[in-house]
C-alpha cells in the first residue's frame, strides 16, 4: 500500500515540475507575443510556423484532457492562447 502512495507522490511532483517548466516556456512565448504586437513593421514569423505550433499545442491540450494530466492541460491551454495571439498578429 505504501508503494502506491509513494508512486502517487512522485506523480504529483512531476505534475508540479511540468507546470513550472511549462509556464517558463509560456513566459518565453509571451515575450514573442508582446514583441509582435508592439512591432509597427510586418510580422517576423512565417504563417506556417505559427499555424504549425498552434496545431502542436492544440494536440497536446487534447492529449492532456484525454489522459487528465494537469501539467499538460494548464501549460498547453496557455500556450495555445498565446499562439492564437501570434496568429491574429499575422493579419
Amino acid at each position: 500500500m505504501e508503494s502506491v502512495s509513494r508512486l502517487q507522490m512522485q506523480e504529483k511532483y512531476w505534475d508540479i515540475a511540468g507546470i513550472i517548466i511549462g509556464l517558463m516556456g509560456c513566459l518565453a512565448q509571451l515575450t514573442q507575443v508582446v514583441s509582435e504586437w508592439q512591432r509597427s513593421e510586418p510580422v517576423t514569423m512565417s504563417l506556417a510556423f505559427v499555424i504549425g505550433y498552434w496545431l502542436v499545442f492544440a494536440f497536446w491540450l487534447a492529449y492532456g484532457l484525454f489522459f487528465k494530466r494537469p501539467a499538460i492541460i494548464v501549460t498547453n491551454s496557455i500556450a495555445l492562447l498565446l499562439q492564437s495571439a501570434l496568429l491574429i498578429a499575422q493579419f
